[in-house]
């Protein structure tokens, strides 16, 4: 089974960019690296129960939905790590819900994955809500600087919560504005780093 590595970030941190710029690092020194989107997993499994036509209707379902959705992804996710060196997950740590914040990540699922490391991408509120705003192709909630700037924080400390209950180590990318290189630079390091613990455990 491959190293199960969550790659986080708030929507508009420039995430995707920097990991695949990253993952083609990796490949170009051959090793085996998946990715696969948490929220793209639970789609599909929501959409099969016509629970859901498109990803942004997911967190105004029930909790329990939700949590029905997040047990089963989890053990498709775990069943697709063998396959890889490295799994990068891409998810949130944390979604907006009618009823307030609510975890990605939690006793729900985690007994199904097997992380190695937790890696969250952030970048300045500014630079978030630009970005946000640039994007037409995803239905986003308003956000202002100051509440981007208390999400900051939140996926932080759920961060560090997660590390505590997996016992692996947490690391945070600043993605900065025309630096994604640089950062992408960073995470392969950490990246190639845990393959090569892996191959001496």
């Amino acid at each position: 089974m491959g190293a199960v590595v969550i790659v986080s970030g708030l929507p508009g941190v420039g995430k995707t960019t920097v990991v695949d710029k990253a993952i083609e690092m990796l490949r170009g020194e051959g090793f085996r690296v998946g990715i696969v989107n948490y929220g793209t997993v639970m789609l599909e499994t929501a959409k099969q129960l016509g629970w859901v036509e498109h990803r942004d209707e997911m967190r105004k379902l029930k909790v329990s939905q939700q949590l029905d959705l997040q047990k089963e992804a989890a053990k498709k996710i775990s069943e697709l790590s063998r396959e890889y060196d490295i799994l990068l997950v891409d998810t949130h740590l944390f979604i907006s819900t009618p009823r307030g914040k609510w975890p990605g990540l939690s006793v729900n699922n985690l007994d199904y994955l097997s992380i190695a490391q937790i890696i969250v991408v952030e970048a300045s509120p500014d630079e978030i809500l630009k970005r946000r705003m640039s994007d037409k192709s995803r239905y986003r909630d308003i956000a202002d600087v100051e509440s981007l700037r208390d999400d900051i924080v939140y996926n932080r400390m759920l961060a560090a919560s997660l590390s505590v209950q997996t016992s692996c180590p947490v690391a945070y990318i600043q993605n900065r504005e025309g630096r994604a290189d640089e950062a992408a630079r960073d995470l392969y390091s950490i990246l190639a780093r845990l393959v090569r613990d892996f191959e001496h455990t």
